[in-house]
């Protein structure tokens, strides 16, 4: 039987953090200190250290390296996208056995090429977005990350790019039933529309809840005076704890939106919507323990819902 590697990654990473999330939130005063500081890091890491664990962790803002890899290969997935759906070039065979090997191997194409192509410039818009925020605007602390939180970001990206080759029409996949392999302005149906406004607000939110929480640590200048948190107020803030987390999943249901069918992106969905709630959650009760005075009517991760 044929294994999708892509569906096992991901569906391992969203399983493992809902057991882990579900065994922190309950019984985390009876895990072993190295399994909860693995898990917990930045402002709520973990208070209890184990000197084995200590040598796994790296700076937190080994974030931006991540962001490297996730623009330079989204970019170059855009590329192949643009070459074949719009330029009508071949993809060389080396492409489509290498999707052949993370995917399936009988790949068949769950959307039309102008759904694959939107999809991919969203996702290098998004990725390219937080490389900018993560080198020129984020402010890093020193505290540190656990390195499985380091690989994790590589694997994500690198599986988003594939996952929306592997599932697109020819020449990407040789089996394509009943859909074009260019991109056509006709094909541009309402459900993409509804995906792409979703991307847009959340991809606007998004950065302009990054914006507030660095302007909370620096003055009009711009320079940085000071790196303690503070209660965060103004757009989505006065909602939810979260908002740049909320929006990360509304960027990612948005390209569900726009790749309705794939047999990929449901998997990829529910890892983003399991891990961002789960740091809406701690981030949240972190607020709550830190500030006395933090809004009582304020969300975690959904306004009006959670």
């Amino acid at each position: 039987m044929d294994v999708s590697f892509l569906k096992i990654i991901f569906a391992f990473m969203a399983f493992s953090i809902v057991i882990l999330s579900v065994l922190i939130n309950l019984i985390e005063s009876k895990l072993p200190v190295s399994i909860v500081q693995t898990f917990r890091y930045g402002k709520f890491s973990s208070e209890k250290k184990h000197f084995l664990v200590n040598y796994l962790e790296v700076p937190k803002n080994w974030f931006k390296h991540f962001y490297v890899f996730a623009a330079v290969w989204s970019t170059l997935g855009f590329v192949l996208v643009i070459l074949a759906f719009v330029f009508k070039m071949p993809v060389p065979e080396f492409i489509t056995y290498f999707l052949d090997m993370v995917a399936l191997k009988n790949r068949r194409t769950s959307y039309n090429a102008t759904a694959a192509t939107v999809a991919m410039f969203c996702m290098l818009l998004q990725c390219w977005k937080r490389f900018y925020e993560t080198h020129y605007l984020s402010i890093f602390s020193n505290s540190k990350i656990n390195i499985s939180h380091y690989a994790i970001g590589y694997i994500h990206y690198f599986g988003c790019i594939a996952a929306i080759l592997a599932e697109a029409p020819s020449p990407f996949t040789s089996l394509s039933v009943d859909h074009l392999s260019y991109f056509l302005i006709n094909d541009i149906n309402i459900r993409l529309i509804i995906g792409i406004i979703i991307f847009l607000w959340a991809f606007q939110q998004q950065y302009l809840a990054n914006v507030n929480l660095v302007n909370l640590r620096t003055n009009k200048e711009g320079k940085i005076i000071t790196y303690e948190h503070k209660i965060p107020t103004g757009g989505l803030f006065d909602k939810i704890s979260c908002p740049h987390l909320f929006c990360e999943m509304l960027i990612y249901m948005a390209i569900y939106i726009m790749l309705w069918g794939s047999q990929i992106w449901p998997y990829i969905f529910f890892w983003v919507l399991s891990n961002q709630c789960e740091s809406a959650m701690l981030n949240h009760w972190w607020y709550q323990s830190k500030f006395k005075m933090y809004p009582k009517e304020r969300y975690a991760f959904i306004p009006y819902i959670l």
